[in-house]
């Protein structure tokens, strides 16, 4: 009966701590979304992450979306504190301690979301990672939107025009861009962007067409001015708290591992053009308007911002980074 007993007693231990080590192995991490349920990173990126993880880990690493967690600007420091897991963050709203990462925002790189998150992400990775900008944190991946655009409500043909107009720029280099052609910049992110311009506080916005959808911008605007030879993006990191990865277990690492860097911006740029192709259609339907900029506006625009591609290299090569070689690098690969 004895021996009975202590076999029955060594089997449940044994049990139990076999459960609550399956227990332990699993892991939610929390992804901070702030850009409204309507926006490519909540339909499309966040569950093709959990489903990657997911599939990997045989079930036991997973991601659950959380929004207004924080501010968008306060996102890099919401997953650097750990306050949620992954995250995704607008370089310039961070001002000051992204500069390398504006090498991909400068006029005169043409190219859909897709080609430019894979340039960016391969050049992040053979030049600007040494530069260790983000700490605490590390880099999935970074990317970008689709070809930026002015939108405003009155119809613009001529860059000209936008002389005096009071357009939010959104930070970065398209704070350069809006400088060089005289506008009155306005900053604010970008959820902030229907109100100000419903308030009258700006007259137009630069932003890519998914927007136009996600934001409801087409409400307000109903002329985009495009520029075929790209005339700003902006970039995108998502980024885990460290701490997070380093508490995982090696299978959870290997998924996180395997599911990273270019292959990520890939899939994430993809997500943004169709993002863009669906606010083209239902903006259309609303009555909007794309008008292309006439080879004379892309001569105009190009003389007038030709001064930033050199402002730019500067503040990267500030960081340690080989600049003229990362940009002809970055060209190669948008090529």
């Amino acid at each position: 009966m004895r021996i009975t007993l202590k076999t029955l007693v060594a089997t449940a231990t044994t049990a139990m701590a076999l459960s609550g080590t399956a227990g332990a192995a699993d892991k939610v991490l929390t992804f901070s979304h702030w850009a409204g349920p309507k926006h490519a990173m909540a339909t499309k990126v966040y569950p093709w992450l959990n489903e990657t993880l997911s599939e990997c880990s045989g079930g036991s690493l997973s991601v659950k979306l959380e929004n207004g967690l924080a501010p968008p600007p306060a996102q890099y420091d919401t997953i650097r504190d750990g306050v949620a897991d992954i995250g995704w963050i607008v370089h310039g709203y961070t001002k000051g301690k992204f500069l390398t990462t504006k090498m991909i925002e400068m006029p005169g790189l043409p190219g859909n979301a897709e080609s430019m998150s894979v340039a960016f992400q391969a050049t992040h990775e053979k030049f600007f990672a040494d530069a260790k900008e983000a700490k605490g944190v590390m880099v999935l991946s970074n990317f970008v939107h689709g070809p930026g655009m002015v939108n405003t409500a009155k119809e613009i043909t001529s860059y000209k025009q936008l002389e005096g107009m009071k357009i939010r720029v959104g930070g970065g280099v398209a704070n350069a861009v809006g400088t060089a052609l005289g506008v009155a910049g306005v900053n604010m992110p970008a959820p902030a962007v229907y109100e100000a311009i419903s308030s009258g506080v700006a007259e137009g916005v630069f932003f890519p067409l998914e927007t136009l959808h996600s934001f409801k911008i087409d409400e307000l605007t109903k002329y985009s001015f495009k520029n075929p030879d790209g005339m700003y993006t902006t970039s995108f990191g998502l980024i885990l708290n460290q701490d997070s990865y380093d508490d995982m277990s090696d299978e959870h690492k290997a998924c996180i591992d395997g599911a990273k860097g270019v292959e990520m911006a890939r899939q994430i740029g993809k997500f943004w053009d169709e993002a863009d192709a669906v606010g083209l259609e239902q903006s259309a339907a609303n009555g909007s308007v794309v008008i292309e900029a006439s080879a004379e506006e892309r001569a105009y625009f190009k003389e007038l911002t030709a001064g930033i591609e050199a402002e730019v290299l500067a503040e990267v090569e500030s960081r340690g980074v080989d600049a003229k070689a990362a940009f002809e690098f970055m060209k190669s690969q948008l090529q």
